[in-house]
């Protein structure tokens, strides 16, 4: 409930924006947020906590991810789902489709939708080169698995 673009430190927001697997999605967090709907220079590869490319896996038969922000980085007051509480058709949030190749298009889209939701973890530089190397290519079963195993290599 937060504008998108600040939910990343100051210090960290020129870091490259990376997926699970380390693959470059952004050249950096403030270069999502530019006005131009954080375009992607290639296809997103964007994996579920199972692991799946969201892309190509049936389980996601809508290729849109949620944000509710505007193409800035500022939360879009009205259109993101009652602070993403409400599943109501009644109401409205932003979404983009990652066919589209870009993160942030205005797009609405009733809540009672089910789509991708972007969880962004911010490593600092110095803890960046460790986790590549400790990092393993298993899948998730669930969210829990994912949880338990992003909290194992927080201690690193």
């Amino acid at each position: 409930i937060q504008n998108l673009d600040s939910i990343v430190r100051i210090a960290d927001r020129e870091l490259p924006v990376v997926n699970t697997r380390g693959d470059v999605l952004f050249n950096s967090w403030n270069g999502i947020f530019n006005g131009q709907g954080g375009f992607f220079s290639q296809a997103p590869r964007i994996y579920s906590f199972s692991g799946k490319n969201v892309l190509t896996d049936m389980a996601w038969p809508q290729k849109l991810v949620w944000h509710g922000s505007s193409a800035h980085g500022e939360r879009a007051i009205d259109t993101y789902c009652d602070a993403w509480h409400s599943a109501s058709p009644d109401k409205v949030g932003l979404a983009s489709s990652l066919l589209g190749n870009k993160l942030l298009d205005q797009e609405r889209y009733s809540c009672d939708n089910r789509f991708v939701v972007l969880c962004v973890e911010a490593v600092p530089q110095d803890r960046r080169r460790k986790r590549r190397d400790t990092r393993s290519q298993q899948e998730f079963a669930n969210e829990k698995e994912y949880s338990q195993y992003l909290q194992s290599i927080s201690a690193l």
